[in-house]
């Protein structure tokens, strides 16, 4: 594979360095004595950073190389004539030397969708990997991608040929079949692999998640709701492997915090069974069926009191409270709103109910439901998403995808971790360090047994967005002691 050298190969705009000023410094392992700064950077050389893409001009490939050849219209030099030797003659001592600049680099593999449907996530990450490298990487760091098509046989390949091009570090993939696919792979050539995916079946050492769970998201915020006097937990989430792991999570979060998880209900994607759950989980049938009989009961006596009572009823559609005083709606985007609208139209009161929910209520709009604005979440901090969204756009003039900062934060942590004083460090000790990286996704790190923790802060939708009411922890030590 072809590589391409150069600030000047990147297409578009160079980004502003504010970003790298606010992640490099601290996205790096605690104690290393080469600390990223910025600027793209990590030496005091300040050598060209290597970009993985389109460019203007080539790097020279290594002899034998694929591309190794004459420039167009130039004549491929003579060979020289072999000079007769007698077989008692010695052989002489050769030492091949790379090109210069070439021998200490650092390779590191991006596994990503390059074709296929899931082609345009491939290279929304692949974006964000060029701002890193910018900000970041030194010239000594080379970014690979490989297309993986977002398949278990495309990541496999992917990965033999990532292999064969001699990278100390695996980036990627994305989805769940393409890290079945390429782990084997990975881990037969033991090297290292830091995986977007947040599907816990496939964590093991050496296979590194970075992907937001949703198991930390729901542990985060039912600790504050439990903080802020909550004491009675109901779930509503969507049937299948995501509904069954929020409601495992749910239940540990509930018992650890303190609280009860009073309701549970399961819910398919039909407007129907929406409808279903939400009628169920708030009793509305039981409830309305108490008015009915408090209302009838009335409705004979001539008193007074009976009278006003009578009529302070005709106003309610239900009688009695629900069972929670908290609702985790673990869902987001269309089935989120359809089931916010629901569940005023069965009498659960989002003033009195504090709705919970997840990283995904951050989209825009979901403040425009009146049911959900109130609500709490849990989230990466967004204290650095400002500077990094605009450099995002003056580079590429869209609109990053939310999987881009951490990307962008896997990236520059290899580049740092590349450019350490005595060769890259890619080791397990290292990846797994307890004190974590900081980056624009917040404080993180990778435990041993290939699961990743972020620290996470709450934050409450409004009708113009959300805000923060709970901020991150600074360190793993505040989250343990």
């Amino acid at each position: 594979m072809k590589l391409f050298s150069g600030i000047a190969d990147l297409p578009g705009k160079i980004p502003t360095t504010g970003i790298a000023l606010a992640v490099a410094g601290t996205l790096a392992l605690a104690g290393c004595e080469n600390r990223g700064t910025g600027d793209g950077r990590n030496t005091a050389d300040n050598r060209p950073l290597t970009n993985a893409v389109v460019s203007s001009r080539v790097e020279t490939p290594l002899p034998g190389e694929a591309g190794a050849n004459p420039p167009p219209g130039a004549a491929a030099p003579a060979a020289p004539p072999t000079p007769a030797m007698s077989t008692d003659q010695a052989m002489p001592d050769i030492q091949l030397t790379p090109p210069p600049g070439i021998a200490n680099r650092t390779r590191v593999a991006l596994l990503i969708p390059l074709s296929g449907p899931r082609a345009n996530l491939g290279q929304a990450v692949l974006d964000a990997a060029k701002l890193a490298l910018f900000d970041v990487a030194d010239g000594d760091f080379e970014l690979r991608p490989y297309d993986t098509a977002a398949t278990v046989e495309g990541a496999a390949a992917a990965a033999q040929i990532a292999v064969s091009d001699g990278v100390k570090l695996v980036i990627g993939p994305i989805f769940s079949d393409a890290v079945r696919g390429a782990a084997p792979v990975i881990r037969d050539a033991g090297l290292n692999m830091l995986a977007f995916s947040n599907d816990r079946n496939l964590a093991e050492p050496g296979i590194y998640l970075s992907g937001l769970f949703p198991e930390s998201q729901i542990e985060r915020v039912i600790a504050y709701a439990a903080g802020r006097g909550v004491r009675r937990l109901g779930l509503l989430a969507p049937r299948g492997p995501f509904g069954q792991r929020a409601l495992d999570a749910a239940r540990r979060a509930a018992a650890g915090a303190g609280i009860d998880l009073v309701r549970t209900e399961i819910f398919g994607p039909s407007t129907d069974d929406i409808v279903r759950a939400a009628r169920t989980i708030g009793d509305y049938d039981v409830r309305r069926a108490a008015l009915l009989a408090e209302k009838a009961a009335l409705a004979g006596r001539e008193d007074e009191v009976s009278k006003r009572a009578l009529a302070r009823l005709d106003i309610l559609d239900t009688l009695g409270p629900v069972a929670f005083d908290a609702l985790l709606v673990a869902t987001s985007e269309g089935e989120l709103v359809n089931m916010a609208a629901q569940l005023g139209n069965f009498d659960i009161d989002t003033k009195r109910v504090r709705l919970l929910g997840l990283a995904s209520w951050a989209a825009d709009g979901t403040g425009r439901e009146p049911s959900l604005v109130g609500g709490w979440f849990a989230s990466p901090p967004t204290a650095n998403d400002t500077e990094f969204i605009r450099s995002y756009r003056a580079m590429y003039e869209t609109e990053p995808h939310p999987l881009a900062a951490n990307a962008y934060d896997l990236v520059a942590l290899a580049a740092i971790l590349g450019s350490q004083e005595g060769g890259a460090k890619f080791d397990d000790a290292t990846l797994t360090s307890e004190t974590g990286f900081a980056g624009i996704s917040g404080l993180f790190r990778f435990l041993p047994d290939g699961l990743s923790e972020r620290s996470l802060e709450v934050r409450e939708l409004t009708t113009s967005g959300n805000k923060i009411i709970d901020p991150a922890q600074k360190s793993f030590d505040s989250l343990t002691n």
